[in-house]
């Protein structure tokens, strides 16, 4: 994609230990030996995302060329900024944002979020030979989706969301040993295996759904549907959740993966093994699919400058 087209084009230096150079054309990234160039032309927005080593002169290159540099903690949490001069790409995202009328895009995040669990709930039901749900259940459910086609506000989108999550969660629990102690989605602190697992994944899926945003120049925390820190990356994350997160948790619970031994939970809070935590990373990493996040969030960026409707899009 080439610069100029009104979508911003960016790059994420992730992890530790780079060291991010440039001349007049072109922005190497050495890591490890091996160095990526990028030419400056097809460039609007650098992230910096962990601890590296970046020449001052490299920054002064950037600027020049009207590229936006962002700094950014290794969880994806926002740091601070550079920005040229005359750099008004930001601004005028963050203002659009501010104008879009929030309850279309809620409601399409909701019927996302519903679409998927609602398949998921009758797939499992449908494996489980009819046993997985109890009398009545699937009549809710489908009830509760319907629903949401004649809401006129956010607040009962909000509700009917949250009717059918606490179902979804409290029916996928069925499906784990009860040896885990898992009944339900819960807050912290997390006092099972099974809810740290979901959250340690779900912590990962935020991460690369902030930094697409941010590159973006939208604000994460400004949701549509749901409210507060990271509520916009909420917004979207939860459609994903299912398929990239839920089902592959499943696997490693049914399989065996996880031991006994590789978490240890008291009574104030489980805590997982950096053993476990490397093999939660390895299998989410591949579950989790950034050109799916990527196609998202170009398509909310399309909306909110006026260029389509938004909308889901299902892989």
């Amino acid at each position: 994609m080439k610069k100029g087209t009104g979508y911003p084009i960016w790059k994420v230096v992730a992890g530790h230990g780079s060291h991010i150079k440039a001349t007049r054309e072109i922005l190497s990234v050495q890591y490890h030996g091996a160095t990526t160039d990028i030419p400056l032309t097809n460039l609007d927005h650098l992230m910096i995302m962990g601890g590296h080593q970046i020449q001052t002169s490299a920054i002064t290159t950037l600027l020049k060329h009207h590229i936006f540099i962002s700094f950014l903690e290794s969880d994806g949490e926002p740091a601070g900024y550079l920005k040229p001069y005359g750099y008004t790409m930001d601004e005028t995202m963050r203002e659009n944002q501010a104008r879009a009328t929030p309850f279309s895009y809620a409601l399409a995040c909701a019927k996302g979020v519903v679409r998927e669990r609602m398949l998921t709930v009758e797939r499992w039901n449908e494996e489980g030979d009819g046993k997985i749900l109890f009398s009545g259940e699937l009549d809710i459910l489908n009830q509760a989706a319907d629903e949401l086609d004649s809401l006129i506000k956010i607040d009962e989108i909000s509700r009917v969301d949250r009717l059918i999550g606490d179902m979804y969660y409290e029916i996928m629990s069925r499906l784990i040993s009860p040896d885990l102690n898992y009944k339900r989605r819960t807050s912290r602190p997390y006092r099972d295996p099974v809810n740290a697992i979901l959250s340690f994944g779900y912590a990962m899926l935020t991460t690369d759904c902030t930094r697409a945003l941010i590159g973006v120049h939208l604000d994460p925390d400004q949701g549509m549907l749901n409210r507060g820190k990271r509520s916009l990356a909420t917004d979207l994350v939860n459609c994903w959740k299912t398929r990239m997160i839920d089902l592959v948790t499943l696997d490693l619970l049914n399989t065996g993966e996880i031991r006994e031994d590789s978490y240890e939970c008291g009574e104030k809070r489980c805590i997982l093994s950096e053993m476990l935590i490397r093999r939660l990373i390895e299998r989410y990493q591949h579950s989790i699919r950034q050109d799916v996040i990527d196609t998202q969030v170009k398509t909310l960026v399309e909306a909110i400058n006026g260029n389509s409707n938004f909308q889901i899009h299902r892989f």
